[in-house]
């Protein structure tokens, strides 16, 4: 087995763009939120979403863009001063789904 290599991040005011809306999706909002991230989820409008995380969406907690994903969301939904690039991406998809 290969070494692992463990990491720390300063996530405050970070841009977690989050594909997906399932319960994977709403521990991944979980976690963003906790570290002081911005999540935000990319699911189409009809997309099946976690109750918990529709929760976070209704409180503002997490920002919901109904639509598919697309590769520009990486280069516009972005922080500003970071030319609109999200800072980390989560795929949250199941086996079947497609981005």
């Amino acid at each position: 087995m290969p070494a692992l290599l463990l990491t720390a991040h300063d996530c405050v005011g970070h841009i977690h763009l989050i594909i997906g809306s399932n319960a994977i999706a709403n521990a991944r909002c979980s976690k963003a939120i906790e570290v002081g991230a911005k999540p935000i989820i990319v699911a189409p409008p009809g997309a099946e979403v976690h109750y918990a995380l529709q929760e976070r969406i209704q409180a503002g907690q997490v920002q919901w863009m109904k639509k598919g994903f697309q590769d520009s969301d990486l280069t516009t939904l972005g922080r500003d001063e970071i030319g609109n690039v999200v800072d980390a991406v989560f795929v949250t998809l199941g086996g079947k789904e497609s981005l």
